[in-house]
């Protein structure tokens, strides 16, 4: 029983050590959301994936979505992307294609600004506490 105790621990340490989940402020030229959830989520050594939550781009959007900004590097807390595609529901978007993405994330806080297709787009949010 000690064992499969510790062994839980160290799963669940591990997953919170791979994904962090943040809510914030999402701008997309000149348009804002409040309390977009985005998470971080390790994919290897120095990747990462950018997940958002429940998202529109823009008052007219009909729908809400879910995507994904994949591919995105990670050193220390700096995040970087250039070129990379985001995806929802397996579709990739090209045309809104993540360029000049430079952000930081850490315990407490993520922030990054790029352009996504030719719109401005950014996102500053704090972590969201752990239960």
């Amino acid at each position: 029983m000690r064992r499969f105790l510790i062994l839980l621990c160290f799963l669940a340490f591990c997953l919170c050590a791979t994904a962090q989940t943040y809510i914030g402020t999402m701008t997309v030229d000149g348009y804002k959301r409040e309390n977009v959830k985005v998470m971080l989520k390790k994919t290897d050594k120095d990747g990462v994936v950018l997940s958002m939550y429940d998202v529109k781009f823009a008052r007219m959007m009909p729908v809400k979505i879910d995507f994904d900004i994949p591919h995105m590097k990670m050193s220390g807390s700096r995040l970087t992307a250039d070129g990379v595609v985001p995806v929802s529901k397996g579709k990739r978007y090209e045309k809104y294609a993540i360029h000049r993405l430079d952000g930081t994330a850490d315990s407490k806080e993520l922030s990054f600004s790029c352009t996504m297709g030719d719109k401005p787009f950014s996102f500053k949010g704090i972590r969201m506490n752990m239960r």
